[in-house]
C-alpha cells in the first residue's frame, strides 16, 4: 500500500511538473482562469464587468469563426460552459502528449503538436456538449435574457460603425448583460460608452439591432 501511495504520488509530481514546462503552460494557465471563474461563481462574488473587452467583429459572420461558434453550439449553451468543456479537453489533451515517446516535454514538438490537441479538442467539446442541451433548454434561457435586452437602453463597450458588429451591455443589479449589437440603421455610428436603445433582435444571428436615442 505504501508503494503504492509512493508511486501515485510521483506521477502526480511528474504531470504537475509536465503541465508547467514550456509550452503547456498555455493549456495549464487557460485551465487555471476557467477554475478560477467557476470558483468566483460558485461564492457569488463574480461580477461580469471585470471581463468586459471591446471587440469589433467584422460584418461577414459567416467567417470560420462563426462556424467554429455554431459547430461548438454556441448560442444553445451558455457560451462559458463550452469554453470551460473546450480547455478542459485541450489541457487533458496536451498532459496525454507527455506519453508519447518521441516528444520532449515543453519542446518545440510538443508546441507542434498543441495544434491538433486544440482542433480534437473542439471536435470532442461539440459532441460532449450535445447532451447538455436538453438539461439547460438553453432556448428558454435565452428568451428570459431577450425579454430583458430587448426595448432597452444599453452601453456601447466599442466603436460601432460602417454596419459592423460590436458588443454592449446591458447593466441592471447584479451581472450586466453582454449582446452582440449592430446599427438598424447603416449611416448611423455609435462610439464607445454612448448610450442606444435595443429595437430588435435578429434570432438566426443572434444580434441585436440598435438605434439613437430621441433626444
Amino acid at each position: 500500500m505504501i508503494t503504492s501511495f509512493i508511486g501515485k504520488g510521483v506521477v502526480i509530481t511528474e504531470l504537475l511538473k509536465n503541465a508547467v514546462t514550456g509550452v503547456n503552460i498555455i493549456p495549464t494557465a487557460l485551465l487555471g482562469v476557467v477554475l478560477l471563474y467557476w470558483i468566483i461563481v460558485i461564492i457569488g462574488a463574480f461580477d461580469f464587468d471585470f471581463l468586459d473587452v471591446d471587440i469589433d467583429i467584422g460584418a461577414d459572420n459567416s467567417g470560420p469563426f462563426y462556424a467554429i461558434l455554431a459547430f461548438l453550439n454556441v448560442g444553445e449553451l451558455p457560451f462559458m460552459l463550452i469554453v470551460s468543456i473546450f480547455i478542459l479537453n485541450f489541457w487533458i489533451i496536451s498532459m496525454l502528449i507527455y506519453y508519447l515517446p518521441f516528444v520532449a516535454v515543453g519542446g518545440l514538438l510538443n508546441g507542434i503538436l498543441l495544434i491538433p490537441a486544440m482542433i480534437i479538442s473542439i471536435f470532442l467539446t461539440k459532441y460532449e456538449t450535445i447532451p447538455l442541451k436538453g438539461i439547460f433548454k438553453y432556448s428558454n434561457m435565452q428568451d428570459n435574457k431577450d425579454k430583458q435586452v430587448l426595448e432597452q437602453l444599453c452601453i456601447l463597450m466599442c466603436d460601432v460603425k460602417d454596419g459592423r458588429l460590436g458588443q454592449a451591455k446591458i447593466k441592471r443589479d447584479g451581472a450586466s448583460i453582454i449582446i452582440n449589437v449592430k446599427s438598424e440603421y447603416e449611416e448611423e455610428s455609435f462610439n464607445k460608452d454612448e448610450a442606444a436603445f435595443v429595437s430588435r433582435k435578429d434570432t438566426n444571428k443572434d444580434i441585436y439591432y440598435i438605434v439613437k436615442l430621441d433626444l
